[in-house]
């Protein structure tokens, strides 16, 4: 992330050119001593000589001037956890202006845009004016999948896109973006190791596989929270597919290595437990859940393991590397406001076992 410095970048293509300070002067038609003032940042050369700098030295304005409107992925990933320790420690509004700013600055650095849109929606609860938030993530969205001509940006921009309207209570506005009908799953990847394998690469073959595994298995786990909850009152239901997702978790330690969709797995149940007067069996998984998150979701760190053992570099490359997109914070502000908060546990709340879960995760 550069500042513009156009006075050491004049020094840095001359001397590339190997151009004296003379020389530069009688091509642009000024004195020495204005080039001198120029590359020690006393004075600026006049708007009207930098296209004459820049053709001299064969290269773009941009380039003279310092300014990179393209970020690289590890500045948007400072920006973007610099930016959530400042929403956990600052007046939200303030923040959001500095937001702002960096977006206005970086404006056609559209996977900047989209992380900015990330962070208002993962930072949304701490917003008086949330409609306004989440327009303002609509219309980044659409800056992004009207402008980018990158295809795999546009998606997840749509998708993003999705989830502020859902946050927004507007789901037929949702079905007009996505439609209807449910697409069959891509096989790219799968393809792609294949073709790996055919080229004799195995390591790399099953790395991909890998990943197309993990992915499937965080998705599967979510979608059974997601069901669970669809059929809350279908205790039946509710026990089945709690039975089989809860298999999947301990198959393959998900606790560990994916908390988070873990823990919304336990929820979801509690609260279908709860809604049925099972109180037993809500408080057990009230305090499964509690253990996680103490455990594993505040010092929260994506990682594989024994049998994930090619993920790591990958998961090092995400967008957001492998840590959490909140601060540690508000993590546990969410977390505990998802038991203590939660409406299908109002009958729980004089339990022994229910407070002391809400105290440990209010205090650890």
């Amino acid at each position: 992330m550069n500042e513009i410095n156009i006075g050491k970048n004049i020094t840095k293509f001359r001397r590339s050119k190997g151009i004296t300070q003379d020389e530069l002067a009688s091509y642009i038609g000024v004195s020495k001593s204005s080039v001198s003032k120029w590359e020690n940042s006393i004075t600026y050369p006049d708007i009207m000589l930098l296209p004459q700098l820049a053709t001299l030295f064969n290269i773009s304005l941009d380039e003279l001037m310092g300014y990179e409107p393209q970020l690289i992925k590890e500045d948007i990933q400072k920006i973007y956890f610099e930016l959530a320790q400042e929403f956990a420690q600052n007046d939200s509004n303030e923040v959001l202006k500095k937001c702002e700013e960096y977006i206005k600055r970086y404006y056609s650095c559209f996977e900047f845009l989209k992380q900015m849109v990330v962070i208002y929606l993962n930072h949304y609860i701490l917003f008086e004016n949330k409609d306004e938030i989440l327009n303002r993530v609509r219309e980044l969205c659409i800056r992004i999948r009207e402008e980018s001509d990158n295809p795999q940006l546009i998606k997840e921009a749509i998708s993003l896109e999705s989830l502020s309207l859902i946050m927004a209570n507007k789901p037929s506005e949702v079905l007009e973006i996505l439609g209807e009908d449910v697409k069959v799953f891509s096989q790219d990847a799968e393809l792609i190791s294949m073709s790996f394998q055919l080229l004799g690469n195995i390591n790399k073959a099953s790395e991909i596989t890998q990943i197309c595994m993990y992915q499937h298995l965080i998705g599967m786990v979510g979608n059974i929270a997601q069901q669970i909850m669809l059929n809350i009152n279908n205790l039946d239901v509710v026990e089945e597919c709690f039975k089989r997702g809860l298999g999947i978790c301990e198959l393959f330690k998900l606790d560990e290595i994916h908390p988070n969709v873990a823990v919304n797995l336990y929820l979801a149940t509690a609260q279908a437990y709860a809604t049925h007067k099972q109180n037993e069996k809500a408080l057990e998984l009230i305090q499964k859940y509690t253990d996680v998150c103490i455990k594993h979701i505040y010092n929260f760190e994506l990682r594989g393991d024994k049998f994930f053992n090619k993920i790591d570099k990958w998961l090092e490359e995400l967008d957001l590397g492998v840590n959490a997109p909140r601060s540690q914070k508000l993590i546990k502000q969410s977390a505990t406001s998802a038991i203590k908060d939660n409406p299908a546990f109002v009958g729980l709340k004089d339990e022994y076992k229910f407070k002391s879960c809400v105290l440990a995760l209010e205090s650890n």
